[in-house]
């Protein structure tokens, strides 16, 4: 615990002295509001549902076999709520200590614990699109017609099976990802917060700053490149460091 706190504190002065600070986060800052990460051998999402239902194509092919797999996790964001470490970096972005928050996840839950500046590079969860017509539905009217058997959702406007605005794999980049790689470059520290670093492009990110620091449960591969690694709880470390600047 004390090395904890000697890292906590070395991460608060980098933070103190960065002119723009970026935060990147991952499936690991949601895991402790029950949302299950992707990539865990046993609890992650891929170990229970195939990917291939999660591609565009699959998709296109299959929409009901999308929804079906799908439903456990879309519940489960549904009712989630923000933990602590959402609300910390909330918190840092109202003290000016966040200029940009990237993030993988595609949850909400920063936008529901208060942060502004979100950019969602793998799109979002929290509403669901026509690509034929180009209305849009939030995620609770999608969520209702599905548990009433509507499986797939349809679009109110033309009939067509609407899609979750998430980028699935086979799909362009979200147009947040074009920005994050601005706030990339821009940054003079990045914390990359509960991502193992292993999805592509989001992992190239962090290569456009040299001042680097990663808290997550696991090694990444830019931890040899990092000032400071915690592999503690995001929980408990965010909370340390808040009580750090506090």
């Amino acid at each position: 615990m004390d090395n904890l706190k000697e890292k906590v504190t070395t991460v608060a002065e980098l933070l103190n002295n960065s002119i723009y600070p970026v935060v990147l986060t991952g499936a690991g800052v949601s895991t402790e509001s029950g949302v299950p990460d992707f990539r865990s051998p046993e609890s992650g999402f891929w170990a229970v549902v195939n990917p291939e239902l999660f591609t565009i194509d699959g998709f296109k092919a299959n929409p009901g076999a999308f929804y079906e797999a799908g439903l456990p996790l879309f519940r489960l964001i549904e009712q989630a709520q923000p933990n602590s470490a959402h609300k910390a970096l909330a918190w840092l972005e109202e003290q000016g200590l966040v200029k940009a928050l990237i993030t993988q996840n595609v949850d909400g839950l920063h936008q529901a614990a208060g942060s502004k500046q979100v950019l969602e590079i793998h799109g979002t969860l929290k509403s669901a699109g026509c690509h034929y017509c180009g209305q849009s539905s939030p995620a609770t009217e999608v969520l209702a017609d599905i548990e009433e058997g509507l499986i797939p959702p349809l679009c109110l406007e033309c009939g067509e099976p609407l899609k979750p605005d998430v980028v699935l794999f086979g799909e362009p980049l979200a147009p947040a990802y074009h920005q994050a790689l601005r706030e990339a470059e821009k940054a003079d520290l990045i914390l990359v917060i509960g991502s193992s670093m292993q999805v592509s492009p989001a992992n190239k990110l962090p290569a456009f700053c040299e001042n680097l620091v990663i808290i997550n449960r696991t090694p990444t591969f830019y931890d040899s490149q990092a000032r400071v690694v915690i592999n503690e709880g995001i929980g408990i470390t965010m909370e340390m460091f808040l009580e750090e600047l506090k």
